[in-house]
């Protein structure tokens, strides 16, 4: 190969290096916005103790242990419509032996992303979250829309719910939200895979702060069942 050759061929691959370059930093500009308060407390006290108020989730939510129970026939009864958001999710409970889905305290922390706000749950005593529910969509690739805005248009998003149950005086339950490993889907990026050889489109996905629109959704319908059933 003459000097020439070379001399185009390295000013070439330089060239497109410095385009991968370009491209692998084009993540960070991309404009998120949170178009939402700042995270703080969704809560409200329901009538009843928390037998009462672990019943209510119990009626209102699909049970995971239901769904996979080794001796179901036929379709499974989902408790929403087939276009509700809130037909992919199962409920877990904290004291049930066979739940192995529940996060414990070490795997929030470790997995929280950059959400600070759900450290608040992990302060509560553990005797005190005994009668806790997990609520989670358990595909891994179901996103909605929330307060997340991507290049001016609403990102994808999703989350898992804890929700806190505990005694507030002598007739009532107080009845707190938490939202583990929230997470936006912002378009796609080019990148590396490990099940790939060469470079290819990825997608961006981007741990981000709680939310309180979802979070004020789930308490509302809790809420209404509340009422409902009383």
């Amino acid at each position: 190969m003459s000097r020439k050759n070379v001399l185009v061929l390295l000013t070439l691959c330089a060239a497109l290096l410095g385009s991968l370059a370009i491209v692998a930093t084009y993540p960070k500009f991309k404009k998120i916005e949170k178009r939402g308060p700042a995270p703080a407390s969704v809560a409200v006290i329901l009538p009843g103790d928390v037998s009462a108020a672990s019943a209510v989730l119990e009626r209102t939510f699909n049970n995971w242990f239901d769904f996979d129970r080794p001796d179901r026939f036929g379709s499974y009864q989902n408790k929403f419509p087939k276009d509700s958001p809130w037909s992919r999710f199962f409920l877990f409970r904290q004291s049930d032996a066979r739940n192995r889905l529940f996060p414990s305290d070490e795997e929030i922390l470790r997995n929280r992303g950059v959400d600070s706000f759900v450290q608040q749950y992990v302060r509560i005593p553990p005797q005190r979250r005994a009668q806790d529910v997990y609520l989670y969509e358990p595909s891994g690739d179901y996103y909605w829309e929330s307060e997340y805005f991507y290049q001016g248009h609403p990102a994808k998003f999703r989350c898992s719910f804890l929700i806190h149950l505990e005694p507030a005086g002598e007739s009532g339950t107080t009845v707190e939200i938490f939202e583990y490993q929230p997470i936006i889907w912002a378009g796609e990026y080019f990148g590396l895979s490990a099940h790939a050889v060469l470079p290819m489109m990825l997608h961006d996905i981007r741990p981000v702060d709680t939310t309180t629109r979802d979070r004020q959704a789930l308490l509302k319908m809790i809420q209404s069942a509340s009422s409902y059933g009383s």
